[in-house]
């Protein structure tokens, strides 16, 4: 699976990944989603900046703890 198709299709909050791929974009969320919708190409930079914030996530659940 590509990350173009995780982001289409998974489970993830695509708002918070627009906002940490290009905060200085205001229009972060709309700008993902034409991505996404084929109205703007999806990069190979995209994709890296994605997976970047993705396993950022991801190593941050991996530390969560009960107490």
């Amino acid at each position: 699976m590509t990350v173009e198709e995780y982001l289409r299709t998974g489970p993830v909050d695509l708002s918070y990944i627009a906002e940490r791929m290009w905060p200085n974009n205001k229009n972060s969320k709309v700008y993902m989603s034409m991505k996404l919708n084929g109205k703007r190409p999806f990069t190979r930079k995209d994709a890296e900046n994605a997976l970047k914030v993705i396993t950022e996530l991801s190593q941050l659940q991996s530390n969560l703890t009960i107490d």
